[in-house]
């Protein structure tokens, strides 16, 4: 594997390339039926005005989020000619009415308790089951929201998600994990394409072991930063493992100094910055892998999608 080194080009130049928008996005808060588990499951959808063979992308928030989450992110990503699901899971604390208490997240976090949140199956089989509500769905989404009916592409879905969500988008794409007393358990989805999971976990975490992506053969692109923190305080090496121990083959690594855990969705006091390159480098992501965009998969692959960024670095095997 090689480090991708910055250089010249501002990101403005790349922003406008990889964009290519094909019109307005609307937004709709819809709530999908789950029959199977007798739930229903509220969603936020973003998704241009015009055009057809729309890639669909389902995006998982984090732990203690909600389906507004990523907002500024999505409506880029959606300019672009993609729909984004964004589903409410029931560890919101938003959508569950569950009190964070004195601290909030941040109070969990430095209590010790979070990652024991996290480990709970039937929150992470949850959070498997929502997405996948979302894939088995969409001709519901075509009752919910009329003008978007036939035209979204079902053979180009992407799953990418932040923090949780990020292991949740893993889950889906493959990656393996010990839980509930079963060794190497796999939630994928052979309808999934390719992965984004944004600050994600490495092992000893959430079943998490150094084989868990060991037969990851789906492309995956994960990000961290400078800053960024693990549920017990692991710092971003621990983050980088999901690139670390995955084979090689379309795997790639976004580092971005200065970000911490908060700041990819557009929180934080370089929000501007952080939020501007994980724009540019999920788009071009799914652009090379949902799109079948060669252009942005060269880019990704080479230093042009860092120039101008500022801080980032982008690591390819």
């Amino acid at each position: 594997m090689k480090p991708i080194s910055t250089a010249a080009i501002t990101v403005f130049s790349w922003l406008s390339f990889f964009a290519q928008a094909i019109g307005a996005v609307e937004t709709q808060d819809i709530t999908l039926v789950d029959e199977k588990r007798d739930k229903r499951l509220e969603c936020r959808v973003y998704f241009p005005k015009q055009g057809g063979d729309l890639p669909l992308i389902v995006f998982s928030h984090g732990f203690g989020g909600d389906k507004t989450a990523f907002a500024a992110i999505s409506q880029h990503i959606a300019e672009s000619g993609y729909v984004l699901v964004h589903p409410s899971h029931t560890d919101g604390f938003g959508r569950s009415g569950t009190k964070l208490g004195n601290g909030g997240l941040r109070g969990i976090r430095s209590g010790g308790g979070l990652a024991g949140l996290l480990d709970d199956p039937a929150k992470i089989e949850g959070r498997v089951g929502d997405v996948l509500c979302v894939i088995d769905n969409i001709e519901q989404l075509y009752e919910k929201i009329p003008v978007l009916s036939g035209r979204i592409d079902n053979k180009r879905i992407g799953v990418g998600g932040h923090s949780y969500g990020a292991y949740t988008s893993m889950l889906l794409g493959g990656v393996t994990v010990d839980l509930d007393g079963a060794k190497a358990r796999s939630f994928g989805d052979q309808r999934v394409r390719c992965i984004m999971p944004i600050s994600g976990q490495g092992t000893g975490q959430q079943g998490l072991t150094e084989e868990s992506w060991a037969n990851l053969k789906l492309p995956m692109l994960t990000m961290t930063g400078s800053k960024d923190q693990g549920a017990t305080g692991q710092g971003p090496d621990w983050k980088k493992e999901p690139f670390k121990f995955s084979p090689t083959g379309d795997k790639y690594l976004v580092y971005i100094e200065g970000a911490n855990h908060f700041s990819f969705g557009g929180l934080g006091l370089r929000q501007t910055d952080v939020a501007r390159a994980v724009k540019t480098t999920s788009l071009a992501f799914w652009n090379a892998y949902l799109k079948d965009d060669q252009q942005a998969k060269s880019a990704l692959q080479s230093s042009e999608i860092a120039n101008g960024l500022g801080g980032v670095t982008i690591t390819h095997k």
